[in-house]
This record gives C-alpha cells, sequence and structure tokens, in this order.
C-alpha cells in the first residue's frame, strides 16, 4: 500500500521480487485488498482504489485518463512479452511499453536482451540468468536511452531474432515513423539486426503522421495496439502481411490475412500465461491459425481464475465469435461457462478439462497415468527390488475426476506388478503449481521416516518439479523416485543431465495441440461430424530416449557443457609473468 501511495500502480513481477514471495501470494494478499476497496487489481498488478468494487476491474469510464492509458500499456507490453520464449535474443528499444514489458520478462530465465535504455537494463538485471547488453551512444536523459552513432555501429555487429520497437506514428501512405531523428535512424539499425520486428504503439499512433519514417509497412512483422484503432489503417497493415493484435481490457483480437472471404472468428481462453505448458498450448494454437488462413483469433487468459474466466467468456460472446477454445480448470465454474455459451448457442472446445456438453481435446488421462505407472514399476523392480514404502499423490480435485484419472492410472500401473497397500498411500490436495506441490511433497517427506523408499507421483510437470526440490532440500535423494506427467521444458532440463531421482516423464506435446485443436474447430464450424473427444498423443520420455524427441535440446545441452569447459579450461591458463 505504501508503494501504491507512491506510485498509483504496483505491478505484479514488482512485488514478487520486491517482496521474495511467490506469485499466488501476492496475488491473494491483492484479492484481499481489493475487497477491502484499498486497491482495484487490473491485468499484472493493481491500481490506487478509493471506492468498492463490485467486479474484477471497473469499467473504462470510471477510470481516470491516466490510469486508462496505463491500462493499455499494460495489456500491450503482456501480448508482446507473450512472443518472447526462454533462451530468446531480443531487443527492447526504449519507451513506456518496452520499460513494462521489461518488468512482464523479468521472470523468464536465460534471456539475452540488448537495450538502449537504462531503465530497462536496470529492471532486468534482478534477474542473474539473463544477459542484458547495454547498447552504448549519448545518454538522452529526457528519454533514459543511449543514442547516436555509437550505438548505430554497435548494432552492425548483431544480430537478434526479435525486436520491439516503438513510433510516434503509423500511416497507409508512409510506414513507421518517429518524430526524433536521432531515434528514427537508431530504429533503421535495430530493424536490420532483426530476425523479425513487432512494434508496440497505443492507438493514438495509428493514422497519425510523424516527422521521418524508420520502417515501410513491409519491414514489419506484427503491430501490437489496443482494441479502438481505424479500420482503414488496419486495413492497410494487414494488406502488407502485417499481423495485428488488438488488446482489450480482457479479450486480444489477433488478425494475421487481409480480410478476404469467408473469416470465422475464434476465441481461445487459455488457463494461464504464467505456467509453460499453457503457453505452449496457445502458441501452438497460434501457429496453426496463422496456417489456417480463414481465422481471426481472439485471445483470453484466464490467469487461473475463475472470476477472470467469466470475464473473459462474456467477452468473447460480446465480440460475436463463433467458437470458443476454452482451457479452464475450476470444475464448478465451468458449468456456469457452458451456460452461458449453450444460452448464445456457441460451440465449445474444451482443452484438458472438460466442459459439459463440450467438444473435448486433450490428454488421454488414464493412459497417460498408466504408462507412467507401468514405467513407475518398471524402475522399482530394477533399483529397489520390487519394494515399495509409501506412494504420494499430488493431486487437484478442483479440476474434477477426469484429471484424476492420471492418479489411477498411476496407481493401476504400479500395482499390476508392485505389491503396495492402501494404508501405504498418501494423497495430497495441490491447486497444481509449483509452490503448492513442494510444499505438500515437504509435508509428506517430513512424516516418512528416513530410509524409507517414496514415489512420487502427480498431476502435472510442477507436482514432479516440486518433489524433486523438496527431496533435495531435506537431502532424500537416495530413497525418493519421481515420475511426471508431461515432459516440461525443466522437465527434460532434468532428464537431460540425468538426475536419478527422475525416472521419465509421460509427453502430453502441447506443442502439436494447435493444429488437431483449429482442424476440430474447422470441422465443427463447417458442420461436419465429430466425436465428443480427441486425445493427443502420448509418449514416455526418459534420459535414454530424450535425445531422438527433442534433438534441440540435446544440442542445446552439449552447447553448454561445451561453453562451460571452455570458460574453466580459461580460467585454470597460467598467468604469465
Amino acid at each position: 500500500m505504501e508503494l501504491l501511495l507512491q506510485n498509483s500502480t504496483v505491478h505484479l513481477s514488482q512485488l514478487v521480487q520486491l517482496l521474495q514471495v511467490s506469485e499466488g501470494t501476492v496475488r491473494n494478499d491483492l484479492r484481499l485488498l481489493e475487497k477491502q476497496s484499498e486497491l482495484i487489481r487490473t491485468h499484472g498488478g493493481a491500481v490506487l482504489g478509493s471506492r468498492p468494487v463490485s467486479q474484477l476491474s471497473p469499467p473504462k469510464s470510471q477510470l481516470t485518463e491516466q490510469e486508462q492509458s496505463l491500462r493499455a500499456i499494460q495489456s500491450i507490453a503482456k501480448r508482446a512479452s507473450s512472443f518472447v520464449e526462454e533462451g530468446d535474443i531480443i531487443l527492447l528499444a526504449g519507451s513506456p511499453i518496452t520499460q513494462e514489458m521489461a518488468h512482464e520478462l523479468l521472470p523468464l530465465k536465460s534471456l539475452t536482451v540488448l537495450t538502449n535504455s537504462v531503465q530497462i537494463a536496470l529492471t532486468l538485471s534482478r534477474n542473474p540468468t539473463q544477459t542484458v547488453i547495454l547498447i552504448g551512444g549519448q545518454l538522452r536523459t529526457e528519454r533514459d536511452t543511449l543514442e547516436g552513432h555509437t550505438a548505430i555501429s554497435m548494432l552492425r555487429e548483431l544480430r537478434v531474432q526479435k525486436a520491439f520497437l516503438s513510433c510516434d506514428g503509423i500511416s497507409a501512405a508512409r510506414g513507421f515513423a518517429d518524430d526524433d531523428i536521432a531515434g528514427a535512424e537508431l530504429k533503421m539499425a535495430m530493424l536490420s539486426c532483426a530476425q523479425k520486428v513487432i512494434v508496440v504503439a497505443t492507438v493514438d499512433k495509428l493514422g497519425k503522421s510523424a516527422l521521418i519514417n524508420f520502417a515501410n509497412l513491409s519491414q514489419v512483422h506484427h503491430l501490437v495496439t489496443t482494441e479502438s484503432a481505424s479500420n482503414e489503417t488496419l486495413t492497410a497493415l494487414r494488406a502488407a502481411g502485417v499481423q495485428v493484435s488488438l488488446c482489450g481490457e480482457y479479450i486480444t483480437e489477433v488478425y494475421t490475412d487481409p480480410p478476404q472471404g469467408r473469416r470465422w472468428r475464434v476465441g481461445f481462453a487459455n488457463l494461464t500465461e504464467k505456467q509453460e505448458f499453457a503457453v505452449s498450448v496457445r502458441q501452438s494454437i497460434e501457429r496453426a491459425v496463422n496456417e489456417n488462413g480463414t481465422i481471426d483469433l481472439l485471445l483470453g487468459d484466464n490467469e487461473a481464475e475463475p472470476g477472470i474466466a467469466l470475464a473473459n467468456a462474456k467477452s468473447l460472446l460480446e465480440a460475436k465469435v463463433d467458437l470458443v477454445i476454452e482451457y479452464q480448470q475450476d470444475e464448478q465454474t465451468n458449468n456456469v461457462l457452458m451456460d452461458l455459451f449453450r444460452s448464445a448457442m456457441v460451440p465449445v472446445i474444451a482443452i484438458d478439462i472438460p466442459l459439459p456438453g463440450a467438444t473435448f481435446f486433450g490428454a488421454d488421462n488414464y493412459r497417460a497415468g498408466r504408462i507412467a505407472g507401468d514405467a513407475a514399476a518398471r524402475w522399482i523392480r530394477e533399483h529397489w527390488n520390487g519394494k515399495l514404502d509409501k506412494l504420494v499423490c499430488l493431486e487437484q480435485p478442483e479440476s474434477g475426476p477426469v484429471p484424476a484419472a492420471r492418479i489411477q492410472g498411476q496407481i493401476d500401473g504400479l500395482r499390476s506388478s508392485t505389491q503396495i497397500s492402501s494404508d501405504c498411500i498418501i494423497r495430497l490436495s495441490t491447486r497444481g503449481d509449483l509452490e503448492g506441490s513442494q510444499l505438500a511433497a515437504t509435508q509428506a517427506l517430513r512424516n516418512i521416516p528416513l530410509g524409507k523408499r517414496v514415489l512420487f507421483v502427480g498431476i502435472n510437470a510442477h507436482s514432479a518439479l516440486g518433489a524433486l526440490a523438496a527431496a533435495e532440500t531435506l537431502d532424500r535423494q537416495a530413497c525418493t523416485a519421481v515420475i511426471s506427467q508431461n515432459a516440461s521444458g525443466r522437465i527434460r532440463r532434468e532428464l537431460l543431465r540425468r538426475n536419478p531421482m527422475l525416472i521419465g516423464a509421460v509427453d502430453y506435446f502441447p506443442q502439436n495441440y494447435g493444429n488437431k485443436v483449429i482442424q476440430l474447430a474447422i470441422e465443427i464450424l463447417t458442420g461436419r461430424p465429430t466425436t465428443p473427444a480427441v486425445y493427443t498423443d502420448h509418449m514416455l520420455i526418459t534420459s535414454e530416449n530424450i535425445g531422438q524427441i527433442y534433438p534441440d535440446d540435446l544440442k542445446s545441452s552439449h552447447e553448454l557443457v561445451a561453453g562451460s569447459k571452455a570458460q574453466a579450461a580459461r580460467q585454470a591458463l597460467p598467468v604469465k609473468a
């Protein structure tokens, strides 16, 4: 509250870093303070409140001009940040929006970020896993940026995957322009060193002329702005091949092609943008939409919050979508959601968590569980002579009985060849997040005597990672084994380093969801017959086969090891007198 009184706004990632607590803890505190009318929650943070709050966030008509501007900047920054993945090499040109992006990107690991903004560099430097390169040049104190010939010369030698630039004007005739000549010259150099260029701009920049052009329409790959953008400028951008994201209060509309012929409006409300699996699903759906060419995609982030999921559903219906793809884990809320969609006669595809009356796409939960249980049983026979003392199940009851079938499949697979009685099974509830899983696993291990052989099974990759972390913290590695549901990036890294506790992971391949989901959507929209459920593929990933399934991971791992050895060798060289 002291921060809010000073600045009128706080950012979620800022609070996480400052207070050294989890994101879930911060969200819980913000919810409580909102109920007490102390603040108003926004996407990614909160603003100072002075009146009772009757909904998740107030309508725009109740916000000051400053608050509306802040909300627009935050929504643009959040969408632009969704294009960045761990390990990327990116460039952030200094601006209020990219400064907000820095807060969004702070939790990501292993980013390499080039920037001419001192503030962005300071923000990202708080994450020791990120490499921040400050582009040299003359300091412009009024902009907090470095510019000039030194910066331009430096950029000629560098290459990045994605560059995020702002602008002062966008027009169909002149493209993207700035009022500052030095800034425009620097952005020309930034364009030349980037594989992909994303422009971030508030809506007031569209249709506006500025002093000097720095990019034609065809030189920019994506524009991220707000929902009230003019149709004339948008049509010109789309005709030039520029993808456009229009960020609203809850929903982001994504346009990928010129508006020709019959187009479908499809909404996707993602579970959360803070979970690797859900992000992979959203990215795969975006790729599939780009390839399809007949769909305008509307995106929403449910933020793993039932109230936000309901607000997103209402926004999608107001936007007149033809079909909704819903990813939401609270079973009770799903009944309310489906009542809304059925009343509007909008068909629904449910991702991973079933919705009553929706077409299902996702995990074959019992089969995925059985694959894990059979693999764990083989491992126990080989390593522990078939003897298991305790089985700890990290569960997520609020998601309903279908995801719980993963747990049942794992138990049945174990019992097929391993003797384990019901009183040896410990069931613990988590929300499916890393913090909750680690806390539950720690509690279980503290109540199990030392030397007892313990197997952890769970609902997702967070369950496995939490169990691994708990065993390492309590020094219980020798008698602990873990098997994962889903092979997330972190789980794959554990397999590559051959963590002896990790038996393997049953992969759900979220990166492949999009093609099957969009194909299913087109079948529904065109009236073709569909089955009530379509399942993803499942495979057991282990330290032995991960190189064949994920060769890029293996290559990155080898490069990392080679780099570490080279650095060690350089440090070991004798120093000449």
